[in-house]
């Protein structure tokens, strides 16, 4: 309030106390009722057009015209009673939206402050605008006290729903998920599941890097989370800054709601998102949950675009990966290009570009007669020739199998590519700061994005 509203202890307006064109508490605050809702006339409805009960908004119109009264007769403005916060509270937790209740409050000033000026004489004006200062003094409390209800039922409500998804989704995938347990958090009960593994940018692995955004990667995790509760219908969830697992329940035999739920994660994470998905019985969650992730670390040790994979997309390479001796015999097929980067190399970018010369070629800066020689030396070491059918399926497998066998970390993801690894960690034009041994392992991964085809 400014020093004109304090000079004046009480407002008149008209030769009267501007309160008493207020006095008709109860009329006026059908008025602003009927005003709020547009019913202009007609028979009024039980329900507003936001979605409150008439009687509990006409509550709320009362205390807001009461704290306009003390206003207008000079009284210190207080805060918002505490009928009226558990009132609003009431609203937010009943899916009521902030913006109507805030537009409508707005409305509601707007008409007791042309009701004023409507009673005014030509000499009120000084006292008009001492009214208008003063009631929006009250505005901006009671819209101070309305956001802080609803920001406080928002975050209890948030942090309920999250426990409650946490502590359903790690019962699930512990094998002791029961119709029970899903009521007792607050969810649907569900037969079946799509088990969603993702991988968020920026591994955990990365976060000793001094370039790591660890605020980055908490506002995505935060969006990611908020994007979960959209819609009422929130999915049990165990996320992490690295990503986690998602269980979405199947009322219906489609990927519709998978697809659509992955969409919205990564415009979420505005960032890539990685994530593989594998359907299941509730009681086949625990394996499903396995197999997902184990989809996840070979998309992202085979280097594959950022999208949602399903079993049918990395089958064959999954199968070869399984540890075992085929597997090992598998990858020692290209042992003897382990010393030679130059070739790995050229394989990987030859696969990359489906075996186009010409384009192999121009990637690598050689001539098409240099990458003839380069492949031919490949068949001389392998035994296997990349220009034959059944040799290139054979080195395309040797690969990804080598993509395990030779990662010194079989249990982490490789999640770094080639270029952005040897950006880290400089050195003389021509030289391999890593070794050699260390860069034909990371052309191994990268040629085995490729694929098999």
């Amino acid at each position: 309030m400014t020093s004109s509203s304090h000079a004046i202890p009480e407002l008149e307006i008209a030769g009267m106390p501007a309160v008493t064109h207020l006095r008709r508490t109860h009329r006026l605050s059908q008025q602003l009722l009927d005003h709020l809702a547009g019913d202009n006339g007609a028979e009024p409805a039980a329900t507003m057009p936001c979605g409150v009960v008439r009687r509990e908004a006409a509550e709320v119109v009362a205390g807001c015209l009461e704290l306009v009264a003390a206003a207008l007769q000079g009284r210190a403005v207080g805060d918002v009673p505490e009928r009226l916060h558990s009132r609003i509270e009431d609203w937010a937790a009943e899916g009521v939206a902030l913006e109507a209740v805030q537009h409508a409050t707005h409305l509601g000033f707007r008409f007791v402050l042309e009701l004023l000026a409507g009673r005014a004489h030509g000499a009120d004006g000084p006292m008009m605008v001492a009214a208008g200062q003063r009631l929006a003094e009250v505005l901006d409390r009671i819209i101070t006290g309305f956001t802080r209800a609803y920001l406080r039922e928002l975050r209890a409500n948030t942090a309920a729903r999250h426990a409650g998804a946490e502590a359903l989704a790690a019962a699930l995938i512990a094998g002791a998920g029961t119709a029970e347990t899903a009521r007792e958090n607050g969810f649907r009960n569900a037969d079946s599941y799509a088990v969603l593994a993702l991988a968020l940018p920026g591994a955990a692995h990365d976060a000793a890097d001094a370039g790591y955004d660890r605020t980055g990667a908490r506002r995505r995790l935060r969006r990611l989370r908020t994007e979960l509760c959209v819609g009422g219908d929130m999915p049990p969830a165990r996320l992490s800054e690295a990503g986690g697992t998602v269980l979405v329940p199947r009322y219906r035999d489609d990927d519709v709601a998978v697809t659509r739920l992955f969409e919205r994660l990564r415009v979420a994470a505005r960032s890539p998102l990685l994530a593989t998905v594998v359907h299941a019985r509730r009681e086949e969650i625990p394996d499903a949950t396995r197999r997902a992730h184990e989809l996840l670390d070979l998309a992202q040790r085979l280097h594959r675009p950022a999208r949602l994979y399903r079993l049918a997309d990395l089958a064959v390479e999954y199968q070869i990966t399984r540890p075992g001796p085929a597997r090992r015999r598998l990858a020692t097929a290209l042992d003897p290009l382990l010393s030679q980067p130059e070739l790995l190399h050229t394989l990987a970018t030859h696969l990359a570009n489906d075996r186009n010369r010409q384009l192999t070629a121009r990637a690598l800066y050689i001539h098409a007669n240099t990458l003839d020689y380069r492949l031919r030396r490949i068949a001389h070491h392998t035994g296997l020739d990349p220009a034959h059918a059944d040799d290139l399926w054979h080195l395309q497998a040797a690969l990804v199998a080598n993509a395990y066998e030779t990662d010194p970390a079989v249990g982490g993801p490789i999640v770094v590519p080639v270029e952005q690894e040897s950006a880290k960690h400089p050195g003389p034009a021509g030289a391999d700061p890593a070794g050699p041994d260390q860069r034909a392992r990371e052309l191994l991964a990268e040629a085995a994005g490729v694929g098999i085809g």
